[in-house]
């Protein structure tokens, strides 16, 4: 067991720690989108730090331990989930932006990130019901984890990368139906941005875990969707609140 890398004071609600760990779910779908439809060109530095915090978090979601945890355990600060968070809000509502010199890439359609979303929510019970699956995930975070040592520490370097989508594919890419992902031709003739793909899919399922654990159900989730986007937006606004 390796010890949580970030530890944070603030403490959330439990609604707010669900409404966290939903919106990690559709940045992993947003980039997964993003990283689609660019081909060969660059989801840009501020998509390469997102996808980098979730990496970060989901070598760390195990699958009995996380029952109590916050959210925030498993990312710096809140900031790190502002993509996550704008994605989650365009899928309920117009987008909003309470800064005005945002940094958060420009949004497209919402449509298939929440697509891409709800289809790891259910792909998590099937994935994480198979004892043979949670050993083939625990075994990769371990390997990953020890192979860190030899790249500087670059959670985005391409052996990892390509470690987490072959994760995925062991795993979630057994159980029919598969996420088909749409996106530029290109993109998949390229074996590193299909290996990227997979990877923020392989994000999104540990999020979908995290927010399984922290009590989040889909029938909940669709039902108190005014709830929920309050809480999306007092945490937008926490973010900017917090040094």
């Amino acid at each position: 067991m390796v010890d949580l890398p970030f530890q944070q004071p603030q403490t959330l609600n439990q609604r707010q720690n669900k409404a966290l760990a939903l919106a990690a779910v559709f940045q992993a779908t947003q980039l997964t989108h993003m990283t689609a439809m660019s081909g060969r060109q660059s989801i840009g530095e501020s998509g390469n730090f997102y996808f980098e915090q979730l990496i970060k978090a989901s070598l760390n979601i195990r699958p009995q331990d996380n029952q109590s945890s916050q959210t925030l355990d498993f990312f710096c600060k809140l900031s790190d989930i502002s993509l996550g968070l704008k994605t989650l809000e365009g899928s309920i509502t117009q987008p909003f932006n309470p800064a005005p010199k945002s940094k958060i890439p420009k949004l497209s359609n919402a449509k298939l990130p929440m697509s891409y979303a709800m289809a790891l929510l259910a792909l998590e019970k099937k994935v994480y019901g198979n004892p043979k699956f949670v050993e083939i995930i625990e075994k990769s975070q371990q390997k990953i984890l020890k192979q860190l040592s030899f790249f500087d520490n670059d959670y985005t370097h391409p052996s990892i990368i390509a470690n987490l989508a072959q994760t995925y594919v062991d795993t979630a890419g057994q159980i029919n139906p598969r996420i088909l992902v749409r996106g530029n031709a290109e993109a998949f003739k390229d074996p590193s941005h299909t290996n990227r793909i997979r990877a923020c899919l392989f994000t999104g399922l540990q999020m979908a875990h995290l927010w399984r654990q922290l009590g989040g159900s889909s029938w909940a989730m669709i039902f108190s969707k005014r709830k929920l986007l309050r809480d999306i937006q007092e945490l937008a606004r926490l973010q900017y609140q917090v040094a």
